[in-house]
């Protein structure tokens, strides 16, 4: 997971590992890990031009990393604003494609839907026509089709399409009616949580977008269909970086599967994603069923387990272990 603050494989690799033990030389580390020498090296190497590397105590020459508190966190926030400025940009780029549309001839590349029955129709065709995957992002109240009436989003999942969501935040502090992401999870999405999710959107494989442009209000919801085209990469493109940066839930290191899993072990990771992401202390108890002090006993138990005192200790605990 911390390729997403822009560590590679490798580096991820060598970081976790000095993160658990120091070594002695980048040959030790390299035969700890199974590495080549000059591969750990130079791994090693670029870590130390972001800042990763530390001083060992006492003026020894022994291969430590930086804190992750003092090392992480300002890559953390450096690709945020990327993020953000990324999200503005092509937000701007969309409004300029519009006002400019007529001198392309749109009609090859988009096609506008308005209508109820018709934005219906045109959604569960771009679904139904997904062969590979499809990329959600969700984000305000329902348009057309529930997360729970989303029919065709389980049919396409039982024949095998792989469905990458990304939910709003917001959308898991609702007190009246929230939307559970346990629910998301069961039919097989693969599920993660972002905060200020600034569109709809539904990408059918690379060959059409789904982009909602009326959403809300007294009007006919009304969408956009784009096509193979460069607006589509763009739609494409901004997908995967809110996916880069949101909070898989629950959090797991992708390796064996969680149904194998003890079920107090899923619950702990259900919750450490759920902090991570920002909820409240009420969105985690909607989340997990129970109520808030439930939610707060399970923190402590959690923390005392993991031998720390306080939230961000567990979820830099959490990240020690793998599971984000």
């Amino acid at each position: 997971m911390l390729e997403m603050i822009g560590l590679a494989e490798d580096e991820e690799k060598v970081y976790l590992a000095l993160l658990r033990s120091p070594a002695g030389d980048s040959g030790e580390l390299a035969a700890r890990l199974g590495m080549a020498t000059p591969d750990a090296e130079d791994a090693l190497a670029r870590l130390a031009d972001k800042g990763l590397l530390g001083r060992a105590p006492g003026g020894t020459s022994a291969l430590r990393v930086a804190p992750p508190d003092a090392a992480l966190s300002p890559l953390l926030v450096q690709r945020q604003a990327q993020l953000h400025q990324t999200q503005t940009e092509v937000a701007r780029l969309i409004e300029d494609y519009r006002a400019r549309a007529a001198l392309h001839d749109p009609e090859e590349i988009v096609e506008t839907v308005t209508g109820r029955d018709a934005v219906t129709e045109s959604y569960r065709r771009i679904h139904q026509g997904a062969a590979k995957e499809v990329r959600v992002l969700v984000t305000g109240p329902p348009m057309v089709v529930s997360s729970a009436d989303n029919d065709v989003a389980r049919a396409s999942m039982a024949a095998g399409v792989h469905y990458r969501v990304v939910y709003d935040r917001a959308l898991l502090d609702g007190s009246d009616d929230p939307l559970l992401l346990a629910e998301s999870c069961e039919p097989g999405e693969d599920v993660r949580v972002a905060g200020d999710i600034p569109m709809k959107l539904s990408i059918a494989d690379d060959h059409a977008a789904f982009l909602p442009t009326v959403t809300s209000g007294l009007e006919e919801p009304s969408v956009i269909i784009v096509r193979p085209s460069g607006l589509l990469d763009a739609l494409e493109w901004i997908f995967e970086t809110i996916w880069e940066t949101a909070v898989p839930f629950p959090a797991h290191d992708g390796e064996g599967s969680l149904t194998a899993m003890p079920e107090a072990e899923v619950e702990a990771r259900r919750l450490i994603s759920l902090m991570l992401s920002g909820c409240t202390d009420r969105a985690m108890a909607n989340q997990l069923g129970v109520s808030v002090r439930t939610v707060q006993r399970r923190i402590n138990r959690l923390s005392a387990q993991m031998g720390v005192r306080t939230r961000h200790q567990l979820i830099w605990q959490a990240t020690r272990r793998g599971w984000l």
